[in-house]
């Protein structure tokens, strides 16, 4: 969505208005934004170079478009993206999409690794990094990832503005009314204390709404500064930080069918106890009966309705951070360019109450476990634990480049060296750390808490909880109001809260810490040749992976009380030492023939290299590889009348030779292939699949006159998995030329067939966003637009619809979403002021979006915001 020909001529880049200090090679100008069109990025080789010469497909969404559209977040602006945006998993948090890979890696921030929440008050703007770029940052997704470009200090001009924004909204079809309101103000300073030299920034907000989903709600405060220092002539210090606290009770999306099938499911003491809270019982799971279904997401809203959510208003997920970068920046003469800069980012997260139950059963036990008539026999029911989950990140970056420019009379030469080390502590993997279980002290509790500090009493601990649980059960047509769904904390002498041994990874034996560093060096060229008619660029990139892990034992203690100790008589934990490596490389070219036409062709490669390797595989002693991807993309840009209308078209194919693979073999397949290979069979491995992407995409940036800008773009995808389970398939030829049957590994393997799309992925999709501001006459000041998104279906996954039948492939329904801007600009008091509002999804469209079979939210019904900013 970015022009990627510049629209004016060139900012010079080596001095101010004043040329009392050189601009610094590796910051974007102020001032080289002309409507929704960005002319300058520094994505390409971490130096500020004009968008037009680059080879890397990059998008710049500009404050400009950030502010027609409304959005508040990184999240809320994605659905513009050309070719991806926010995952419709609400537990995939800060999770976006890029031609159809998830980026699992997070975000970027500034170029430093970040993973808490991306508000728009403190935004210049997003570029967005299509495909493999592990170049320039290192790990990434192979579709690729996006980079939050923070404010600045200006030595431009003083500012104060100040922001105030309502919203409301949510009318469904057919009359049913959602609460969903926004209240919330941002303010924006910025100070001149000494010309050229000392600039300050401060930006601030305070945001309270509740969602159109029940019981939803966010909370956003943020203080943000930043420091621009020009001491001397040739250096330049920028300081930012920023303090942000984040609680949001976000929806669980979609629930899934466990009641559509005649089979059924008879429960089990590891079921727990059942507390139903519209009734008060309490009673044991053990020998009830419940439906069973396909596992689908539900999309009939008379079986759930749209806004039902059983979590509650205290379903709480916090993330409070602190975060400080500086940037020192020494030029050493004309062509020498130093940068030492660092970040410090530390976040706490506090998942309350998060242990999402999706699935509808139907109950199908005429009587309670007593024998006493059930009340509640044949209706529909979800149920989930409650739990809290503590974590978060310590992160310490450090990095020192270097640029050379190198001149003469037939090219232009950049030469860049980086060094860097990141650092990631992790506070708790991920997993529950605490859950409600039966209060020991209850008749209903079974087995007894051994306290003994050993790997066999943690064993004994998992187990007895495993039967311990407690469940709340909600059953639909009792609704979903607070006063249901409200408690989190423990039933007085029925429940308590445990170190929970059982959910997620945190309930193996050992507790785990960790610890990774990623040393990397980068080496880079970028050259301009023929009069600017050819541009290259060559990247190099070396990261090591080294991670520190500590095992230690997790005692069964309730109430809260977390202890990790380790095992009476051992001098040390365990520890474990992981090491590895990954090489990253982009090398592409720009051949612009005149000032309307240039081709160009990029290779890069992405790595997952946090992942690691050194997880075994089926075959023993061999271990699974660095996640790792690449491609090409091919593009062709075309400027015309003057550079107020852009044009770029890119082709791209990008693949993973080794992309992870799931589900795991059920134990009686692993079963199958020991009893044929012994221990020639590793029965914990894993396998490998290709995942081949590829696909158009499109945008335009035009600024046809004045006072009309407009943005459109649009994206095709095919995404498909090949040479799927290569090493099951070995074992399975190697059983054959045995003359062995494995007839539970061939019918595994028949699930897995070659050439289908891969869940998740959008078949098309395309966006549009455009303003007119009146100049002239009686509607002086009035500015109109708006935009649309449209999708085509998204691939759900193969999955059986019918009991018995064979598995079919499911596709979401196409959409189109329309959205409407108004706003009028005046002066009031001598003082400008404007005002806005925003209507998204005008139309009022009913949709889903998907990321799986059993993973769909849906979209947000009509809404508006209304907002007033004034300079003072």
């Amino acid at each position: 969505m970015a022009a990627q020909t510049a629209i004016t001529a060139s900012v010079d880049k080596t001095k101010t208005s004043s040329d009392a200090t050189l601009l610094s090679v590796f910051t974007v100008s102020e001032g080289t934004n002309t409507g929704y069109a960005s002319m300058q990025t520094t994505s390409g080789i971490r130096t500020v170079q004009e968008l037009k010469n680059v080879a890397n497909s990059i998008s710049i969404v500009n404050s400009e478009l950030i502010a027609d559209t409304g959005a508040t977040s990184l999240m809320e602006v994605s659905k513009y993206f050309v070719s991806g945006e926010a995952s419709p998993n609400p537990n995939g948090f800060q999770q976006t999409i890029s031609r159809g890979i998830p980026s699992n890696s997070g975000a970027l921030r500034n170029g430093w690794y970040w993973y808490s929440p991306q508000d728009s008050y403190a935004m210049e703007r997003i570029e967005l990094l299509r495909g493999p770029n592990a170049f320039l940052y290192g790990e990434s997704a192979m579709g690729g990832m996006t980079n939050q470009v923070t404010k600045r200090g200006l030595f431009t001009r003083d500012f104060n503005r100040a922001k105030v924004t309502g919203g409301a909204g949510g009318i469904f079809t057919g009359g049913e009314v959602k609460d969903n309101n926004l209240r919330r103000a941002e303010l924006d300073l910025n100070r001149i204390l000494v010309a050229d030299k000392l600039a300050v920034r401060l930006a601030a907000v305070a945001s309270n709404g509740t969602g159109w989903v029940d019981n939803a709600s966010s909370k956003m405060r943020g203080l943000y500064g930043a420091i621009s220092y020009r001491p001397f002539k040739s250096t330049s210090i920028d300081v930012m930080a920023e303090h942000g606290e984040t609680t949001n009770v976000r929806s669980q999306g979609l629930f899934t069918d466990q009641y559509s099938f005649t089979t059924t499911t008879t429960l089990t003491n590891a079921n727990g106890l059942i507390h139903v809270p519209a009734t008060g019982q309490f009673y044991r799971a053990s020998g009830q009966v419940r439906s069973a279904g396909s596992g689908l997401t539900i999309v009939d809203p008379t079986v759930v309705p749209k806004g039902f959510q059983v979590l509650g208003p205290n379903n709480t997920q916090q993330d409070n951070f602190n975060s400080f970068s500086i940037e020192v920046t020494q030029n050493v003469g004309k062509n020498l360019h130093l940068m030492l800069s660092g970040n410090a980012y530390q976040r706490k997260t506090n998942l309350y109450g998060n242990n999402v139950g999706l699935a509808v059963y139907r109950d199908l036990s005429p009587l309670l476990t007593g024998g006493a008539a059930n009340p509640n026999f044949n209706r529909l029911f979800t149920e989930n634990q409650r739990s809290d989950v503590i974590s978060g990140n310590i992160v310490r970056d450090l990095r020192l480049s270097a640029v050379y420019d190198l001149n003469t009379s037939w090219m232009k030469q950049q030469f860049v060296l980086s060094l860097q080390q990141h650092q990631d502590t992790p506070l708790a993997q991920a997993g529950a750390k605490f859950a409600e279980f039966i209060d020991p002290a209850n008749a209903n509790f079974i087995g007894t808490i051994d306290p003994t500090i050993s790997v066999a009493a943690t064993a004994a601990n998992r187990a007895t909880l495993t039967n311990n649980r407690f469940y709340r059960r909600y059953y639909l047509s009792d609704g979903d109001s607070p006063q249901l769904t409200g408690d989190m904390g423990g039933k007085p002498g029925v429940s308590t809260w445990f170190s929970d041994l059982v959910g997620g990874a945190a309930g193996a034996a050992n507790a785990t810490w960790r610890r990774f560093y990623i040393p990397s060096v980068s080496v880079g060229a970028s050259g301009s040749y023929f009069n600017d008619h050819l541009f290259t660029l060559v990247g190099l990139r070396q990261d090591h992976f080294n991670m520190r892990t500590e095992n230690g034992i997790v005692r069964a203690l309730p109430n809260y009380t977390w202890v990790n100790n380790y095992i009476p008589g051992q001098a040390l934990p365990q520890v474990q030492f992981l090491n590895s490596k990954a090489d990253g490389a982009n090398y592409g070219g720009v051949l612009r023939v005149n000032d309307t036409l240039a081709f160009s062709w990029n290779h890069g490669k992405s790595f997952q290299i946090s992942v690691g390797d050194g997880a075994g595989l089926y075959t023993p002693g061999q271990v699974q590889e660095i996640g790792t991807g690449e491609g090409q993309d091919a593009s062709m840009r075309l400027t015309f009348l003057g550079g107020r209308l852009e044009v770029n078209t890119t082709r791209y194919k990008n693949f993973s030779p080794n992309a992870r693979i799931s589900p795991a073999p059920a134990t009686a397949i692993l079963d199958e292939s020991t009893a044929i290979f012994g221990t020639s069979f590793n029965r914990a491995g894993t396998d490998y699949q290709t995942l081949n992407t590829t696909g158009w995409e499109m945008e335009v940036v035009a600024n046809l006159t004045r006072n009309w800008r407009l943005m459109l773009n649009g994206a095709t995808n095919e995404l498909a998995i090949t040479n799927r389970l290569p090493q099951l398939k070995s074992f399975q030829a190697a059983a054959k030329a045995q003359s062995k049957a494995t007839p539970l590994l061939d019918a595994f393997l028949l699930t897995f067939p070659e050439g289908i799309p891969s869940a998740g992925y959008t078949k098309a999709r395309a966006n549009v966003f455009t303003r007119y501001d009146f100049t002239q006459g009686s509607l002086k000041g009035i500015y109109i637009g708006g935009g649309a998104n449209w999708r085509r279906p998204t691939f759900r996954g193969n999955a059986v619809l019918t009991q018995g039948s064979t598995a079919q492939a499911l596709w979401s329904p196409s959409y189109t979403v329309v959205n409407l801007l108004a706003g009028y600009n005046t002066k009031l008091f001598q003082r400008r002021v404007s005002f806005s509002l925003n209507i998204d999804n005008a139309l009022n469209e009913s949709y889903y979006a998907t990321v799986a079979s059993n993973v769909a939210s849906w979209g947000a019904p009509q809404n508006f915001r209304f907002s007033t900013t004034i300079d003072f």
